[in-house]
């Protein structure tokens, strides 16, 4: 039986190669190995799928496409300000 995720397989290798973690598991050597046998050549790149989507992921993608759209502020952005300096150590209003 191959593993169905990227974790899963994780386990069932730590399982396999340290019978002390799989004593510990609760999960026999014999079936780590029966798995890793299984996974041979498979990878893992996707993760697993979402039942429902999130609501917030939903509203930051909606904030993103919109902030793409907004012109983009020119150079510079902010006009220049002047800056006063003091004279004789007094104070600049």
């Amino acid at each position: 039986m191959p593993s169905t995720s990227k974790k899963q397989h994780n386990f069932m290798a730590a399982v396999a190669n340290n019978p002390k973690f799989a004593k510990k598991a609760g999960v026999s050597s014999a079936v780590g190995k029966e798995f890793l046998t299984a996974d041979k050549g498979k990878t893992f790149k996707e993760g697993g799928t979402m039942k429902k989507p999130n609501p917030f992921m939903e509203m930051i993608a909606k904030k993103k496409e919109a902030a793409a759209k907004k012109p983009a502020m020119k150079k510079g952005g902010m006009a220049k300000k002047t800056v006063k300096k003091m004279t004789k150590g007094g104070k600049t209003c």
